[in-house]
């Protein structure tokens, strides 16, 4: 028996001390963003590239393997580079660029922008109280940014849709405004009419000389590319949920759809 123990106990040791296995990404590509929402006036074709660009990093910080696509230019130039004998090639430095040997994307990330509204609720609150003269006020202005973005995953063979994903989320812009007022003059008048002496006419007076006014704005907004990169990040999860890790971050992210899509639903009423 106690060999059989010692046996045991010796094959789950070589099993827990194996390797983790790690998914191997496929390739990827990003073309350029798409706007179809159609009414982004800040929206350019360099945005469109930029916007991609944001994508490649995330999906590449998220464990997917990116093939350049959009500086394709600068990869060739280094193979011209090489080709033409600019750059030396010997024996300890035989890691110059090649041709004919760039990987191909297995897999097509096409994202669009399909809404970006930057009024898209507001609140409104107000307090105000005074005393002797004194009183102060304060508002505050809440606004939302709503966001969305679609994503699909294209085989690049087939061209079949293999997965998508609609990412909304919103925002909140903050703008707060308070004042203060100070008037003393009641008061004052108030001390001089009911005094006789000249201690209280000149108390009367220099209270009646009180005024002040001040007020403050304090504004936060939440910047736009950041608003659009933490969409890219949710986005970038998902992909490498579906193409690297395939397990159980798929139903977290079918919940999550549920939601969205329920949440959408109950913004009618239907007969």
């Amino acid at each position: 028996m106690s060999i059989i123990r010692k046996g045991i106990a010796l094959v789950g040791t070589l099993i827990l001390s194996l390797p983790t296995v790690a998914f191997a990404s496929p390739t990827v590509s990003v073309p350029d963003f798409k706007d179809k929402s159609g009414n982004l006036p800040w929206w350019s074709d360099q945005m469109s590239k930029q916007l991609a660009d944001v994508l490649s990093n995330e999906l590449s910080n998220a464990g997917v393997s990116i093939v350049e696509r959009q500086k394709l230019d600068d990869v060739l130039s280094e193979q011209e580079l090489a080709d033409l004998g600019i750059v030396s090639k010997t024996a300890r430095n035989n890691s110059t660029a090649k041709r004919g040997q760039m990987k191909g994307a297995q897999f097509i990330v096409l994202g669009s922008i399909s809404a970006y509204d930057e009024d898209a609720g507001k609140t409104a609150s107000s307090s105000s109280g005074g005393f002797m003269g004194i009183s102060e006020s304060k508002s505050t202005m809440e606004s939302k940014v709503y966001i969305a973005l679609d994503l699909r995953i294209v085989n690049s063979t087939t061209g079949e849709i293999v997965a998508s994903k609609t990412v909304e989320a919103t925002a909140k812009n903050t703008q707060e405004v308070s004042s203060s007022d100070a008037d003393m003059s009641g008061i004052g008048s108030l001390i001089s009419n009911n005094s006789n002496s000249r201690g209280g006419q000149i108390m009367g007076s220099v209270f009646g000389s009180i005024k002040q006014k001040k007020s403050k704005v304090v504004e936060q907004k939440v910047p736009r590319k950041k608003a659009i990169r933490a969409a890219m990040i949710n986005a970038s999860d998902y992909v490498s949920c579906v193409l690297v890790r395939r397990d159980g971050c798929l139903e977290e992210f079918e919940a999550q759809d549920q939601r969205r899509r329920s949440n959408t639903m109950d913004l009618l009423n239907f007969d």
